[in-house]
């Protein structure tokens, strides 16, 4: 049985700044997720042809923009970390990109299809309520795609301490990343469902794999959860 996790002091949350150092490390600790490439390949099934899709925390761009602009899809990519845009921009030449916060971030039109594809992290049960869960619906046409991979909270075993009241949140996760300790908030899956059902979603797909990412990442493993869901008519 795993060990219970408490809360440690002082452990920073992640932030841009960090974000922005790893760099081409990130994508070579990460990019070869063979879950999320399967993943990737099973939410291109439910695109319409030429879908203009909005990538929200796009990271290195690869996989997932460069892969998607690959099957004729129109890219648009967003991320706080600039050295992550510049990544992108080589990785997708005739993609968009952007250096902005996806919670300041006002696009020009609706698109098709959303992806938030393990770029949550950063954010707390309060943006996720009260502002991301708003804009998928703002950004996407009616029967767009919104395509989410996260960590879910159920995956961890934690100290009761760590809960929100209802169970369905629990904050300051002890978390090691890059070779770095830090605290995170991670929701449970019933909030996932919860969430998108009151934001005028439907799901379509959902499923699980673990990642075990190479020594040379410096990370522990991770229990991915990967949703397709569609905005209802």
């Amino acid at each position: 049985m795993a060990a219970t996790l408490s809360a440690e002091q002082n452990l920073p949350n992640l932030t841009a700044d960090f974000y922005d150092t790893l760099g081409a490390s990130y994508e070579s600790a990460f990019g070869h997720d063979e879950g999320l490439a399967k993943f990737i390949q099973k939410a291109l099934s439910f695109f319409k042809p030429s879908s203009k899709v909005l990538d929200v925390g796009c990271g290195t761009g690869t996989p997932v923009a460069s892969t998607i602009a690959q099957h004729g899809h129109e890219v648009t990519g967003i991320d706080i970390a600039p050295s992550m845009v510049e990544l992108s921009r080589k990785a997708v030449p005739n993609g968009k990109f952007e250096v902005v916060s996806m919670l300041e971030y006002n696009p020009r039109e609706r698109v098709d299809v959303v992806l938030n594809i393990l770029s949550l992290f950063m954010l707390s049960r309060e943006d996720l309520e009260l502002s991301m869960s708003r804009k998928w619906t703002d950004w996407l046409v009616p029967g767009g795609l919104l395509c989410i991979a996260t960590i879910p909270l159920n995956s961890y075993n934690l100290s009761k301490d760590l809960y929100d009241e209802d169970g369905l949140c629990a904050r300051k996760i002890p978390a090691h990343f890059m070779g770095q300790r830090f605290g995170v908030a991670l929701m449970s899956k019933k909030f996932w469902e919860q969430l998108l059902e009151k934001a005028g979603f439907e799901i379509l797909h959902r499923e699980d794999d673990l990642f075990v990412p190479p020594a040379e990442a410096n990370s522990e493993s991770e229990m991915h959860f990967y949703i397709v869901a569609r905005k209802k008519l």
